[in-house]
């Protein structure tokens, strides 16, 4: 097994490709805004390779990432951090039922030109290989899309090292010109795992992304465990953009590093899932701009749990409005799950507050906002699937002055999806 034991033992989970959205029968009536066309497709948008400032290629030798030359050596500071070429991330993906995956290198676009990585792609023109570096400064973030370096006027050609040093400005508005430079050429920017506190200790919400990394690595592993996040935290903090009224929405990564962490942090630890209109890069950065995304725990040839919110705008039985559309307070919601384990629990969440909803044995949850206890709201609605993991007999056992102060103590540990949400309009 590759993942740990107490979530296999939670998780009953189906296989899928890409997923065709929920659409209206022959005999629909045709009144009224329709679904947005496209489908669904699984992806992991947080994945390092061999070229990186803290993996090996074997446990003698590294990289040298201040060199622009693939072959450039160094001596390996740690031997357990030896990682995977670019093609073996892109062969893992691609096993695991994975559409697409970002190679996100720290403050680098190197693995772009790995000739076997490159001759993958040619023969693999069904699977897309997504562009990027993770900017290490301040606080990371995703730099999807980019294939060169970019600094606060843009991207800048022809440099494809040490890409944080070409940011000269690192206040906030020298990281909104970042973004926005990333924007402009079709990319999307995206704070990854806010739980380490370096981007909310330097810019807060200040700086608007496209995307929040909500889960980073997977969900179950959390403090005291070394190099952990708090992904309770993550989705916490993230409420804070959408109570502003930004449309901000979420994504997972497994911010997978090392050959020694595959079994239980490989690509698809967490999925997620974007609504394209085309399997390609730029249909998926639209997906992604667009905020058309939820997250599963596992991909797709683990049987991950899928999460749909959507909602009918007009009571014509069409739900038109999807994770990251814009509705009416007023509309009719529901939820739809697929793989959700027995005994799971839905947690419905508005600016005004949030309830717990058992799933039962239906896959499908209809909800009004204001009604049956469920919070009214004017600016968001959004859905978590959570699986039973003994949360509140962990709280009573856990040590008063040492337990408060893990997050595996007081945090959910099943989470199996949650999705980006519905913007609410009047």
């Amino acid at each position: 097994m590759r993942r740990l034991t107490a979530l296999a033992a939670c998780l009953t989970l189906t296989a899928a490709g890409p997923v065709l959205a929920d659409s209206p029968g022959p005999n629909s009536p045709q009144k009224g805004p329709r679904p947005p066309a496209g489908f669904w497709v699984a992806g992991d948008l947080h994945v390092h390779t061999i070229y990186g400032h803290d993996t090996c290629i074997d446990p003698t030798t590294a990289w040298d990432p201040s060199s622009i030359d693939r072959a450039a050596r160094r001596s390996c500071d740690a031997p357990y951090t030896v990682g995977f070429t670019p093609v073996q991330r892109l062969q893992e993906a691609q096993q695991r039922g994975l559409n697409f995956v970002a190679l996100t290198d720290h403050n680098n676009v190197v693995n772009q030109t790995d000739p076997d990585a490159l001759a993958f792609k040619a023969s693999n023109p069904n699977f897309v290989w997504l562009p990027g570096y993770e900017n290490s400064q301040p606080g990371h973030v995703q730099m999807l899309g980019a294939r060169s370096c970019y600094g606060n006027n843009g991207a800048i050609p022809g440099a494809i090292i040490e890409c944080d040093q070409q940011v000269a400005d690192k206040s906030a508005a020298g990281e909104t010109e970042l973004a926005d430079g990333l924007r402009a050429a079709g990319g999307v920017f995206q704070i990854n795992h806010p739980s380490d506190m370096n981007w909310l200790s330097n810019f807060g919400y200040s700086v608007v992304p496209d995307n929040v990394e909500v889960w980073n690595e997977p969900w179950f592993y959390q403090s005291p465990a070394p190099a952990s996040n708090d992904d309770d935290f993550a989705m916490q903090w993230y409420d804070g953009f959408l109570q502003r009224g930004y449309h901000v929405g979420i994504t997972g990564g497994s911010d997978s590093h090392w050959v020694t962490t595959d079994s239980v942090q490989g690509i698809g630890d967490p999925t997620t899932w974007v609504f394209v209109r085309t399997l390609t890069v730029q249909g998926i950065l639209d997906g992604l701009r667009a905020h058309h995304t939820f997250v599963s725990a596992l991909p797709p040839l683990e049987r991950g749990p899928q999460l749909f919110l959507e909602a009918d705008h007009n009571g014509d039985g069409v739900y038109e409005a999807i994770a990251g559309s814009d509705t009416s307070p007023r509309s009719s919601f529901r939820i739809r799950t697929v793989n959700a384990v027995p005994g799971s629990t839905l947690r419905i969440v508005t600016d005004q507050g949030s309830v717990d909803v058992q799933l039962g044995v239906a896959s499908t949850y209809d909800f009004r906002l204001g009604t049956g206890g469920i919070p009214t709201g004017s600016k968001f609605v959004r859905a978590q699937l959570l699986g039973p993991d003994g949360q509140s007999a962990r709280q009573q056992g856990c040590n008063p002055v040492i337990g408060t102060q893990t997050s595996y103590c007081r945090d959910v540990l099943a989470m199996e999806a949650v999705s980006s949400p519905i913007f609410l309009d009047d």
